[in-house]
């Protein structure tokens, strides 16, 4: 991956024709920065319908069946007692070994 473009807010204003063709054409995101201190960034609107639809899935699927093991785990608190009998299983056959 290409390092990302920083420009100043001061370059930005005079160049949004040219940052906005950039980044509508694929181009890499481009950084504004103002006193040296990273603000913003401007992607293109395909990007941004990438990300924003990604965090629109996350948001409906939270709290709902994560991970099925087996049929063993349906939650989180489900796979925490999972994985905890998978150690006391362990541990037991280690102890019956010696």
């Amino acid at each position: 991956m290409a390092k990302e473009k920083v420009v100043s807010f001061v370059t930005a204003r005079k160049e949004l024709s040219r940052i906005l063709d950039r980044v509508s054409h694929g181009g890499e995101p481009v950084v504004i920065a103002k006193r040296h201190k990273p603000l913003a960034v401007v992607v293109g609107l395909d990007r941004y319908r990438q990300v924003s639809g990604a965090h629109k899935h996350l948001a409906k699927v939270r709290g709902k069946r994560i991970l099925k093991i087996r049929g063993m785990a349906k939650s989180g608190a489900d796979l925490d007692e999972a994985i905890g009998a998978l150690r006391r299983s362990r541990i037991e056959a280690l102890t019956r070994s010696f």
